[in-house]
């Protein structure tokens, strides 16, 4: 499977770590429009580069080398333009990662063409936040520049939880978008938590 095509190179992006715990940690965030064969138009993709260490002191691991209930949080905020002028949009996401071993993984995350064609999305965004969480609880935080003041970083959460509603299902992990087998190097495996069980 070839690797998707970059249209405008990477955006590299400052980011700035507020909650660290434990031996789980990001890297670097990454902002990048691609597309792909089949598609309409061009994906924001946002690549989240996770390191895991090896711990042999947490007692919840099955074993040191690998980390089982990590999930990782995506909120965004776009700065959207239209015809009637500039606004914001935010979206939020969330993967639930079946096993992480010891080394650094790539999360990825994508806004779909229409998105990006609609609101004339860049590479780059205005804001986001990323949390790692392990049982439900914040291990690691960081966030863009636009989120380092407290006060700022408060009002950002305020309006993911009032108006990202609007957008849910819009922001999709990797294994639910036409890039489920691209990077199949660096990919993890991810938990389907919302696909139903059937019991006969």
């Amino acid at each position: 499977m070839p690797r998707p095509c970059s249209l405008f190179g990477l955006a590299l992006v400052l980011f700035f770590p507020l909650l660290a715990e434990g031996s789980v940690s990001v890297r670097e965030i990454e902002f990048n429009r691609i597309d792909r064969n089949s598609s309409v138009g061009d994906w924001l993709e946002c690549s989240i580069e996770v390191e895991v260490r090896r711990d042999s002191q947490d007692s919840t691991r099955k074993n040191a080398s690998y980390v089982d209930d990590l999930v990782v949080k995506l909120m965004l905020g776009i700065e959207s333009e239209s015809d009637s002028g500039k606004s914001f949009e935010f979206f939020r996401s969330q993967a639930s990662l079946v096993s992480l071993k010891e080394g650094r993984h790539f999360i990825r995350f994508y806004l779909p063409p229409e998105i990006v064609e609609r609101d004339r999305v860049r590479k780059e965004v205005h804001s986001f936040l990323v949390q790692l969480l392990r049982s439900g609880k914040p291990v690691f935080e960081s966030v863009s520049r636009q989120l380092e003041r407290p006060q700022v970083k408060d009002s950002f959460l305020k309006r993911i939880d009032e108006e990202s509603s609007r957008n849910d299902g819009i922001l999709l992990p990797q294994f639910k978008t036409p890039f489920f087998t691209a990077y199949p190097r660096e990919s993890p495996s991810y938990r389907d938590l919302e696909t139903p069980v059937l019991i006969p």
